[in-house]
């Protein structure tokens, strides 16, 4: 009969280490729908990206006009960071980048 000391492994079981994860300075919401409608249908910087693909964004200028708004309320802000990708072929969204927080200057 072997003891149990003997079945354990020969090196030193070292203590677990537990960390807290360190949270971020700030933490962003999802996008909502309402943002990205809003650059859809308000976006002044169109940009050919090639096979039919075109970037579009909203320029600081455009957030002044009335529509934008209040289509945006008080997500202004945000809108200037959100770029999307838009296939002219497929009449579709391929990618909706968001710039990360503090990095909106245009």
């Amino acid at each position: 009969m072997t003891s149990r000391k003997s079945l354990m492994a020969p090196y030193k079981r070292f203590a677990p280490t537990y960390r807290p994860a360190k949270t971020p300075a700030m933490v962003k919401s999802p996008l909502t729908g309402a943002i990205i409608d809003a650059v859809l249908r308000h976006a002044d910087l169109h940009e050919d990206l090639g096979c039919g693909r075109t970037l579009m964004r909203i320029s600081p200028k455009r957030l002044g006009d009335i529509q934008v708004r209040s289509a945006l309320g008080n997500q202004l802000d945000r809108a200037l960071g959100v770029s999307i990708i838009w296939n002219e072929r497929e009449g579709e969204i391929l990618r909706v980048l968001d710039r990360p927080a503090g990095q909106y200057a245009a």
